[in-house]
């Protein structure tokens, strides 16, 4: 029998966000009879870690204290030397540590994956991860707004870079939906996001303050701007339309209570909630922007500028009235069917072992 190949995937931890959903069905998919998976959280746990120990994957959890640990370094150091690992696969903040720990255990098989474009980047966060960044084999973006952005942000050689789309579990978030909207007096429309600017929901409450109708609204997530938005909503008299939910653990559950699903992010690198509101068959209302317009366009959903709550209003107000429409339907359904012929799990996890066979080889 052929020895597995053992690969460390580290990241800071697996908070609730779709590159965490996605890095832990990526860890739970992959083929075990070939590859064998360790997990380092150098700064806690999170929300899917049971899913991983369910798994019997092993993880080490540290904690980063300072924004420049050396205990924290040291341990990583420590942890792959321990493993030694043949490959490393750093993500979500795990790259300059995770690169630099490992090129000096002698770790030659690296990989990257860049899941975002991030305007807001510090110069010192930049400077470290541009410096590290040569002593990855392969970066990955997941999406080609994200690849253009890591290779003009980090001086990357495009040879050395590769697009592989987030996946999703498409049988977890295939819903039966049946909300009777004839029957209703009140549309539910709603959102998911880290109460963030880069998730724009102050437009999204600006504009429904512009939408004369009598949608109910609920935002899910967690934030800095929380109290800021909850200010905003008190402003603007929309506290009985709009709720702020907070976190929510049931995806699925929660797009279920909905009838429509609003996306207004300033920017994005995928949006992998799209996908699961899209296989929940909502119809869909985002920003027209880089990396949302590479999973959604006109044929699937209905895209406005973002930053624009007028335009957003306007949007709102027309899917409000006509969410029975056969056009709504046609939309959803050209939806669900590309997410499921582009997105799923298996077909992407496939895409990363082959990455990792190439590397490997390459090597050499």
């Amino acid at each position: 029998m052929n020895k597995r190949i053992k690969i460390l995937y580290i990241a800071p931890t697996l908070g609730q966000g779709g590159a965490e959903r996605f890095l832990t069905d990526l860890l739970i998919n992959l083929d075990k009879e070939k590859f064998s998976p360790y997990l380092l959280l150098f700064k806690r746990g999170g929300v899917w870690l049971s899913e991983i120990t369910a798994e019997n994957i092993p993880v080490k959890v540290l904690e980063k204290k300072w924004s420049f640990d050396l205990i924290n370094f040291w341990q990583i150091f420590q942890f792959i030397r321990h493993l030694h690992p043949d490959i490393v696969h750093t993500q979500l903040g795990g790259d300059v540590y995770g690169r630099l720990a490992a090129r000096l255990v002698g770790i030659e098989t690296i990989i990257s994956t860049e899941q975002n474009v991030n305007p807001d980047e510090s110069w010192l966060a930049n400077f470290l991860k541009k410096l590290t960044a040569r002593y990855a084999k392969i970066t990955v973006a997941i999406t080609e707004a994200v690849r253009a952005d890591a290779i003009k942000r980090y001086n990357l050689a495009l040879e050395k870079t590769i697009v592989i789309p987030n996946g999703i579990d498409v049988k977890k978030f295939t819903l039966s939906r049946n909300n009777s909207l004839q029957t209703k007096r009140e549309l539910i429309f709603g959102t998911i996001g880290r109460l963030s600017k880069q998730k724009g929901h102050s437009y999204l409450i600006e504009a429904i303050s512009l939408a004369k109708t009598s949608t109910k609204y609920l935002i899910a997530g967690t934030g800095d701007l929380q109290s800021e938005l909850e200010k905003q909503i008190t402003n603007l008299n929309l506290v009985d339309r709009i709720k702020l939910v907070g976190l929510v653990n049931n995806v699925p559950t929660f797009l279920a209570s909905l009838d429509a699903f609003v996306f207004p992010s300033v920017w994005e690198g995928q949006g992998i909630v799209l996908m699961e509101a899209g296989l929940a068959r909502l119809p869909i209302i985002a920003s027209a922007v880089d990396g949302i317009k590479e999973v959604l366009d006109e044929e699937t959903a209905w895209l406005v500028p973002a930053q624009d709550p007028v335009a957003l209003a306007e949007k709102i107000v027309w899917l409000n009235d006509n969410i029975n429409s056969s056009v709504v339907k046609e939309k959803t359904e050209r939806l669900y069917c590309r997410i499921v012929e582009r997105y799923s799990i298996k077909k992407v996890v496939e895409s990363y072992q082959s990455i990792y066979d190439k590397i490997l080889v390459d090597k050499l």
